[in-house]
């Protein structure tokens, strides 16, 4: 026991300690004390209640003077033997044990206390008590912690005096003789009425929780929720007032007829009126009528769901779907063009791992896309960090894994449409040291202390005797150097020392001759479990990304305020449905179950390098986290704040738009009847892609199949209809319920004059275009395509088919796949061979996606396999055709061998051309004669 509260005392002051060195201390203060308070009120109060009580009990229970004691009651006779001695201690014992049990619950309600205190006010009322969405959020969760705790504390109350009087023989179970003397009847009579106020109490605050009934044809009160249950709730009220008033009457009566009446009275209310006639309502009046019945409560839900998701706001516009779309279109928008992703994130972590890990104990453990300029240009760019991981140190000691393995180095970064001619990324940053192309991304410190993988979380020490591994030289040897920023907790004195052993559970912390005392120690370097620690009340985002800042490297982490008290607003999909229409499932968001209202009001930004944190409120009109900034003034900054060089690549966060993508299937319906008929029901466009599949990257989607999984919003830097500059956006595309063709899509911007701007392009009805699964089957069934991909998956080989990209142009849709080139072996580097452009009933592969391009907009022939700089010569019979293309076949399968994939790919593509001649050669023949 004592080793237990040594080591949380331990915990508690390295916590302060390390609250501190981030100049978040007053956090602390407010997470800890708050709940000390809470604590040590309710428990004086509860342990007052329980032990005046006890005393009364003591006092008005006759003891042996009013009933003989039988042969039974030994252990009566035995705890009267003890209350003439102990009986004082006993009662003080009896109350201090269960006020402080019951004192210790109240801690839970820390974070709905200091909201209740702090609240503010939506600016938006409810539709049926009139009172402002403030007081559901903030005012009735904490109405019901004080209820549910009063109500508590009332029973134990009640259950203890109950014990004592009948061990003092004030209650006496045998026959024929009165069982309950008239002052203990007096006292429990009292206890009881008090149980029937707070039931009063309950029924009440029960009225309120109708605005999230799931009973009629929407989420919220509906027409039997008001027009039966909500006054059979006050009738229930009532009853339970007047059950408190026939137990305080009763004591001037023998016996307990009055209770027994009133809690029969009680019972029958409760199931006639509280159950049977709300189900009869249910059934004969609005289920015969329902859409009559129940169309103004569903517009009530549509509104407040829209509302609630941020969903109001979102400008609808017709998009014509235009099968006309030339070249000058195509040159209009080379913005759009040059920045189409040909790059999946996964495969790109893929790629990044096996070219540039450069040693097995980094690793890089997520790709992010986002924007540069580079070279003038803004550029859509993938990047990810190079971060230490000890698992796979060589030699796991604890030296190496807390003294010397300390840090990551570098990151790489790469065009997302850039390709070499070997099918790999071209690096715009790589390597150890960093080679950084262009002056914008030069990095001045490089190396990451705080990141994403799972073992940064584990502690280090810096400062120490040890020198700490670091970048590579020219020669490729290792260079070391000594951390000096800002970030860790000053190891300081022999008790500082102690403390952190005790934290650790780690001897060697405090015996180690390697750590002296300016050597700090750097805890919750994984940057999420940071962002918890700091800011345990608000969710986080699954995708932290990193940014090039000034020549250092930060993180940026989208979080979330959330409730699930916005009246009359539906629940996020649960995540039963999630395989079917969200992409929230398993994945390391920290959204709760069952939110209804959501808003992307901070983000968070960490220094790489020293652990610093700055929560930055970029949605200051959220009365959630404008409560919270009143309860932590010190946490939150404001958005005005944000360095120009990161406002640049703020992005608009993903699972926001996922969530708000998943609502907005339903509600982009405005019109109850539509609504209620579920006229026009969409859902998340469906993914036909194989990378997820074959290169084992993704768990957004589990459990669902090719062509059965939702598509995942991607980001694209393009140029809109109607508007001259490109965006940087996120898209997702929809189709119908129950057709695959796709009606629309969904964008978000993220520049920062435009930020949060949505839109929704609306397809026109009469002929919408094919959706993404049905392009996809499209590409699988051409004989030509299909032929190449077998060619291309022999030998060892298995063809990748990246993300479907929906790509509008002008007002016309481009499909873009990109398609990859992996070996079957383990660790096999995936490699961009291919890329398929569809638009109308065109559909070409080529090895680029210019010529991919030129082909389909018609500025070169549309004979596969014909590039710039190579061509191909297809002249002579069709015997010699055949001939050369049989040897071409030949060419490829050496070359596959040989494992020259670049020889084996023109040679592929020759055989092909050569074959189309002799087919075009033999069809001229037959038209001829």
């Amino acid at each position: 026991m004592t080793a237990l509260t040594a080591r949380g005392a331990a915990v508690a002051w390295t916590d302060y300690l390390w609250f501190s060195s981030l100049d978040f201390a007053g956090v602390w203060r407010t997470l800890v004390f708050t709940r000390i308070f809470l604590v040590i009120i309710a428990t004086v109060i509860a342990f007052l209640v329980i032990y005046v009580n006890l005393r009364l009990a003591d006092r008005l229970s006759p003891r042996r003077a009013i009933f003989a004691l039988g042969q039974s009651d030994e252990l009566i006779a035995r705890f009267q033997g003890w209350a003439e001695i102990y009986g004082g201690r006993i009662l003080l014992a009896a109350a201090g044990v269960f006020g402080f049990l019951i004192g210790l619950t109240a801690g839970n309600a820390w974070e709905r206390a200091l909201l209740f205190l702090n609240r503010s006010d939506f600016g938006t009322t409810d539709p049926v008590f009139g009172k402002d969405i403030g007081f559901f959020v903030f005012n009735v969760p904490f109405y019901r912690d004080l209820f549910a705790w009063g109500f508590q504390l009332l029973i134990w109350t009640t259950l203890l005096v109950a014990v004592l009087h009948y061990l003092n023989g004030g209650i006496q179970i045998q026959q024929n003789v009165q069982r309950v003397s008239s002052a203990v009847k007096l006292h429990l009579s009292i206890l009881f009425a008090g149980l029937a106020i707070f039931k009063a109490i309950g029924y009440w605050l029960d009225r309120y929780e109708l605005l999230y009934s799931t009973r009629g044809a929407a989420f919220g009160a509906t027409y039997t929720d008001i027009v039966a249950q909500r006054p059979a709730l006050q009738l229930l009220v009532g009853i339970s007032l007047v059950a408190a008033i026939l137990m305080l009457v009763n004591i001037r009566f023998r016996g307990w007829t009055l209770p027994l009446v009133a809690g029969g009275l009680w019972l029958v209310t409760s199931v006639i009126v509280g159950g049977i006639i709300p189900a009869a309502v249910q059934r004969l009046s609005v289920e015969p009528n329902e859409i009559l019945r129940e169309s103004q409560y569903i517009q009530r839900n549509i509104d407040a769901t829209r509302d609630a998701y941020d969903l109001s706001d979102i400008s609808v516009t017709d998009f014509a779907a235009s099968p006309a779309l030339g070249v000058d279109d195509i040159e209009a928008n080379r913005a759009t063009i040059d920045n189409v992703r040909l790059w999946d994130p996964g495969v790109l972590k893929s790629t990044y791992s096996q070219l540039e890990q450069l040693r097995p104990y980094y690793q890089f453990d997520d790709v992010d896309v986002d924007r540069y300029r580079i070279d003038g240009a803004l550029t859509q760019v993938g990047l990810a960090a190079r971060e230490i991981e000890v698992d796979n140190v060589a030699e796991s000691t604890w030296v190496n894994d807390h003294l010397v393995f300390t840090h990551g180095f570098g990151a790489v970064l790469s065009p997302s449409n850039a390709v070499s001619p070997e099918g790999q990324p071209e690096f715009l940053v790589n390597d150890i040291p960093p080679k950084v192309e262009t002056e914008s991304l030069q990095l001045t410190q490089p190396r990451i202390y705080f990141g994403e993988v799972p073992g940064a979380s584990e502690f280090v020490f810096v400062g120490t005797k040890e020198d700490e591994v670091d970048a590579l030289t020219e020669t490729g040897e290792v260079s070391y150097n000594n951390y000096d920023g800002e970030g860790g907790v000053a190891v300081g004195s022999i008790f500082r020392r102690a403390a952190l052993a005790l934290r650790f559970n780690d001897f060697n912390t405090l015996i180690s001759n390697r750590i002296t005392g300016d050597s700090k120690a750097l805890l919750f370097r994984n940057i999420s479990d940071r962002v918890e620690k700091a800011a345990p009340f608000l969710s986080q985002d699954s995708d932290p990304y990193l940014v090039f800042q000034d020549g250092g490297l930060v993180w940026v982490v989208d979080l979330y305020t959330t409730t699930d008290r916005y009246p009359y607003a539906s629940p996020a999909f649960p995540r039963d449905e999630y395989g079917g229409t969200s992409r929230l499932s398993n994945t390391a968001h920290s959204l709760p179950d069952g939110f209804n209202y959501v808003r992307n009001s901070v983000k968070a930004v960490i220094d790489a390098y020293n652990g610093t944190m700055s929560f930055y409120v970029v949605d200051p009109d959220d009365p959630v986290i404008a409560t919270y900034a009143k309860v932590f003034p010190e946490l939150f900054s404001d958005a005005s704040l944000i360095p120009d060089s990161l406002r640049d690549n703020l992005r608009y966060p993903e699972d926001l738009f996922r969530v708000q993508s998943d609502m907005y299937t339903a509600y982009h319906v405005t019109s109850p009847q539509v609504f209620f008929n579920e006229g026009d029901l969409w859902q998340i466009a469906r993914d036909p892609s194989s990378v997820n599949a074959v290169l084992d990257i993704e768990t957004l989607r589990a459990g669902t199949g090719t062509g059965t999984r939702p598509m995942l919003p991607y980001y694209l830097l393009m140029t809109l209809p109607d508007e001259e500059a490109p965006s940087f956006l996120i898209l997702q595309p929809f189709t119908p319920r129950s057709t695959p063709n796709m009606v629309g899509f969904l964008v978000a911007k993220s520049d920062p004059d435009v930020y949060g701007e949505m839109i929704q392009y609306q397809f026109p009805q009469g002929n919408p275009p094919d959706g993404p699964n049905q392009v996809g089957g499209r590409i699988n069934q051409n004989t030509t395509i299909s032929g190449e991909f077998t060619l291309l998956g022999q030998q060892g080989s298995e063809i990748v088919q990246g993300n479907m990209l929906v790509v509008p142009v002008e007002e016309s849709v481009v499909y873009v796949q990109p398609v990859y080139l992996q070996g079957t072996a383990q660790n096999a580097l995936p490699e961009l061979k291919r890329v398929v452009v569809v638009f109308e009933d065109r559909i070409i592969m080529r090895p680029t996606l210019n010529e991919a391009i030129d082909v389909v907009f018609g500025t070169e022939t549309s004979d596969p396999g014909t590039g710039p700089d190579d061509p191909i010569q297809v002249d002579g019979t069709v015997a010699e055709l055949l001939q050369q293309a049989e040897t071409a076949f030949e060419a490829a399968d050496a070359a596959l061998r040989a494992g020259d994939l670049a020889r084996y790919a023109a040679q592929v593509e020759e055989a092909q051309a050569l074959i189309t001649r002799a087919l075009a050669l033999i069809a001229e023949t037959d038209t001829n004669s």
